[in-house]
């Protein structure tokens, strides 16, 4: 910058108004022809006006303080066209707090100031950026030894009690919730809430773990559930301060966070990962089907016992009473008082040997009514039956199989079809 003498008089007269000077600099631009580029930047707000969309474009430090400023602008000619096609690739419409490579144009009014016309967007920047931000998640999770921590934690045979980390009223915590109730298991549960999208997600939901942290004696296991989104709209769950939260927690949680096709950095950490919230619910509920069905395989082997204790002692009755009538024929009259007597003490020995026995069976029978399976039933649980063989593997069952189920008040039949099998994640 060449320099300048303040003091002179000739310097005073050399000055020009604010407008001249603008429109100077504004030549400047508009003989660059607007000193087109691809920058990169963060939305900080966006406005919609009369088919116009107005931005705020910012660059901010690695600690988070603000380096460049300026305002931006799609007119409205081009504006639904960059909108509409940045929704279909991120599947969510512009908004504050993503980032963005956006090639623009320069421009300066004397009046309005400088700003950028945006003449087009690279959604795939943006998802780039989620999925970079995602993998240095994940690389920091893993240097502390943290993507494992929670994946130890076993969820327990019957979870009764049931810390939720969710939105309230939001629909996937209500799927998640009627599931629960249909299945007819009293199970206790607390919703600890918390924003599960957005810029204050991160913070809101750690300190919902918090919350269970200090009271995680009350608790079997933690379900972290939402219903599905947009990429932007989940982006919060490969959030380091999330992943970490669900790590270090002293309950194993149950991760059901968007649809199916979704993966987060919160499902890598949890010590179980489901598809949905409805997903969670049925995992949950299908530990209680689960340990039914061990129920039912110690009821047959209880059953097929007390046939084999009811056999043998038939057939030690039948050898006893062979063997004594034997005895009797071949014993002589000289004998018939001693024959007499061992008969008696035979006798003796039969009836307490049956007492015993029978007192045994006693006991199984009381514990055999205890896990009748009629009064699993009346629990609003079924028995699934394919081809006349009550089923016990998912795998057995496919498109065209005759199934019964029964019920408490009763048994229907229908042919399956469509079936889709979605086997449980051995843990």
């Amino acid at each position: 910058m060449p320099e300048v003498n303040l003091d002179t008089d000739a310097y005073r007269e050399e000055y020009m108004t604010l407008s001249a000077y603008l429109t100077q600099v504004r030549g400047l631009i508009d003989d660059q022809e607007g000193l087109p580029g691809w920058v990169v930047c963060e939305l900080a707000n966006v406005n919609w006006n009369r088919g116009h969309c107005y931005l705020e474009l910012v660059e901010t430090s690695p600690d988070g303080a603000v380096v460049a400023k300026a305002r931006g602008t799609i007119w409205s000619y081009r504006a639904m066209a960059l909108s509409r096609a940045f929704e279909d690739s991120c599947a969510s419409p512009l908004r504050k707090g993503i980032k963005v490579m956006l090639y623009v144009q320069s421009q300066l009014s004397e009046l309005y100031g400088f700003s950028l016309n945006v003449l087009d967007l690279d959604p795939s920047y943006t998802l780039g950026d989620l999925e970079a931000k995602k993998q240095a998640t994940l690389k920091r999770l893993a240097e502390e030894d943290l993507l494992e921590r929670n994946k130890e934690l076993e969820v327990p045979t019957l979870p009764f009690r049931i810390a939720i980390v969710s939105a309230e009223g939001a629909a996937g915590f209500g799927d998640f919730m009627k599931h629960l109730s249909d299945s007819g298991v009293d199970f206790v549960t607390e919703l600890f809430s918390a924003l599960m999208q957005g810029e204050g997600a991160p913070e809101s939901i750690a300190a919902a773990f918090g919350q269970i942290e200090e009271r995680s004696g009350e608790f079997d296991a933690v379900a972290f559930i939402r219903g599905g989104g947009s990429n932007l709209d989940l982006a919060c769950f490969d959030d380091y301060l999330i992943a970490r939260s669900i790590a270090m927690c002293s309950l194993p949680v149950i991760s059901g966070i968007g649809h199916e096709r979704d993966n987060h950095v919160c499902d890598e950490v949890a010590s179980v990962r489901v598809k949905t919230p409805t997903g969670a619910a049925d995992f949950i509920i299908g530990k209680f089907a689960d340990a039914y069905a061990s129920l039912q395989e110690v009821s047959g082997r209880l059953f097929a016992g007390v046939e084999d204790a009811l056999a043998s002692l038939e057939d030690d009755l039948e050898r006893l009473s062979s063997s004594f009538s034997s005895s009797l024929r071949n014993y002589t009259e000289v004998r018939a008082e001693k024959l007499s007597n061992l008969h008696f003490r035979l006798e003796q020995a039969a009836l307490g040997n049956i007492d015993e026995r029978l007192h045994y069976l006693d006991k199984v029978f009381t514990l055999l009514r205890g896990a009748d399976p009629s009064r699993i039933l009346e629990r609003g649980y079924g028995i699934v039956i394919a081809s006349g063989q009550k089923v016990t593997d998912i795998s057995t069952i496919s498109d065209g199989v005759r199934l019964t189920i029964m019920m408490k008040d009763g048994k229907v039949s229908l042919t399956a079809s469509d079936v889709v099998i979605e086997k449980k994640t051995e843990q």
